[in-house]
């Protein structure tokens, strides 16, 4: 005779696995038969997706869990499947912020520290317009995760930097102090170059610029780390309500590229010495 299955055993899957297993085969169901959930504004960015990836607009509206509904029209949506999809649609009530300091590029080298005033542009822009923190753009970045099995890209090369040019030649700068219509005293940038006598003048000194933006590669890092932090949220809310489903332990995993960059410089090391 065939041993029966306990019952109280659970299968445990990552928080990843999980989300894939409900939005891809579970959640897909909810509106399949014309239910009510499939009215309720869904996410445009599962339609955009599938129309990149199958190359067509599939005339159908997203589910109340961002997902087009229809392909798997075999029964309900698993029960749990239909808490994690609730869990992530919660996200929607959160947000994360930047911390001061955040520095998503510490294994690269940034000598006139370039790299460190365009990040603090850029999140300070991020800060200010509060879409990108905003829980409706968590969950789009767990949904979207979810249906194509993979996170944000952060992938990107060490940026080039290049003398601040002009006509093709170096420009010099220098600092003076000015007083305002109050007498109050601040500090301007100016032209540092005596055209009278073809030098620089006095404490002059020469700039440099990246030699390419950096924005998309901020936010690609930013997005990142929102994910990571969106995902151990999920699996500390989740943890002990699933009915048939128990969560590995998350590890966050915030900076994959400095551990890249470790085994970079270890891999460089061993051609050097071979």
């Amino acid at each position: 005779m065939k041993k029966k299955m306990n019952a109280d055993v659970k299968k445990v899957m990552g928080i990843e696995e999980l989300l894939q297993w409900a939005f891809c085969q579970e959640l897909c169901k909810v509106g399949a038969a014309g239910d009510r959930l499939t009215t309720v504004a869904g996410s445009n960015w599962s339609v955009t997706q599938d129309m990149a990836t199958l190359g067509t607009l599939i005339d159908k509206s997203p589910n109340a869990f961002g997902v087009i509904p229809g392909f798997i029209e075999d029964g309900e949506p698993h029960r749990d499947a239909l808490l994690v999809g609730e869990a992530v649609r919660g996200l929607a009530r959160i947000g994360f912020e930047i911390p001061a300091g955040w520095m998503p590029f510490p294994e690269m080298d940034d000598p006139h520290g370039l790299i460190a005033s365009e990040v603090e542009r850029v999140a300070c822009e991020v800060r200010l317009k509060g879409e990108r923190l905003s829980g409706r753009h968590l969950v789009a970045l767990v949904t979207g995760a979810a249906i194509l099995g993979r996170g944000p890209d952060w992938h990107c090369e060490q940026p080039a930097f290049r003398m601040v040019s002009a006509a093709g030649k170096p420009r010099w700068f220098v600092k003076k102090t000015q007083k305002d219509a109050l007498g109050r005293v601040y500090e301007f940038e100016t032209d540092g170059f005596d055209r009278k006598r073809s030098r620089p003048v006095s404490g002059a000194y020469r700039k440099y610029e990246l030699s390419q933006m950096m924005r998309g590669d901020i936010l690609s890092r930013l997005d990142w780390q929102l994910w990571r932090d969106a995902l151990g949220f999920l699996a500390d809310s989740l943890s002990g309500r699933l009915h048939d489903h128990a969560i590995y332990a998350f590890v966050a995993d915030r900076q994959p590229w400095v551990r890249a960059a470790k085994m970079r410089a270890q891999m460089q090391a061993v051609e050097k010495a071979s």
